[in-house]
C-alpha cells in the first residue's frame, strides 16, 4: 500500500489493495442489516462465485455529509448512466436506511444501490472524508485493487466522470 500521510491519515491511492472488511458493516437500506461477510462477497466482483452475473468492477460514490444536497443531486444524474454501469454502481452515505428510503421513494428512484455508513467507518478506511472538507468521492475497485480515485467529484459532471474513468480502465487493460 502506498503510504502518504495527510494530517495523520494514510490515504488510499490507485493501485492500493481494496480492503474488504470495511464493507461488512455497510447497512442495506431495504432491511437495515449490515452486509456482513456473505453480502460483501455478493457485492465485490472479485469475491463473487457467480462471476458471470457480475461485471469485473464496482463504482463507489460516497459522501460523509448527512442529507447531502450534492449527493442527492448526483443520484439524480447517475440514474441516466447505462444500465450495465448503473448495476455496478453503489452509493455510500451517512444517512439512516429510513432517510434513504424516504428520499428515493419521494424522487421515484428505484435503480440505485444505496448503502449506509452512519458511523463513517467505511469512509474512514477508504480515506473518503476529504482533506480539508467533506465531499463526494468516487472509487472504482476491481480485482482486489483500487483502480481509480476521484476526490471532491464535480457533481455537475458526475456521470461523465464515471464513464470517463471506466473508459480509461478499459484502455489501460
Amino acid at each position: 500500500m502506498t503510504k502518504y500521510t495527510v494530517r495523520g491519515v494514510d490515504r488510499i491511492f490507485e493501485g492500493d489493495p481494496a480492503k474488504e472488511d470495511p464493507f461488512h458493516d455497510l447497512v442495506r437500506i431495504d432491511n437495515g442489516n449490515a452486509l456482513g461477510e456473505i453480502g460483501t462477497k455478493r457485492l465485490l466482483p472479485w469475491l463473487s462465485k457467480n462471476s458471470a452475473k457480475h461485471s469485473d468492477y464496482l463504482v463507489i460514490i460516497s459522501d460523509p455529509r448527512p442529507t447531502s444536497t450534492e449527493l442527492r443531486s448526483a443520484m439524480k444524474s447517475l440514474i441516466s448512466l447505462p444500465s450495465n454501469v448503473l448495476d455496478q454502481t453503489v452509493i455510500i452515505n451517512a444517512d439512516t436506511p429510513a432517510e434513504n428510503r424516504r428520499y428515493l421513494k419521494k424522487q421515484g428512484i428505484t435503480n440505485l444501490n444505496v448503502y449506509c455508513d452512519e458511523k463513517r467507518e467505511w469512509m474512514r478506511e477508504y480515506t473518503a472524508l476529504g482533506e480539508k472538507r467533506w465531499a463526494v468521492c468516487m472509487f472504482i475497485v476491481a480485482d482486489g485493487k483500487v483502480k481509480r480515485v476521484v476526490r471532491e467529484v464535480d457533481i455537475d459532471s458526475i456521470s461523465t466522470v464515471v464513464q470517463n474513468a471506466l473508459k480509461s480502465l478499459k484502455n489501460n487493460n
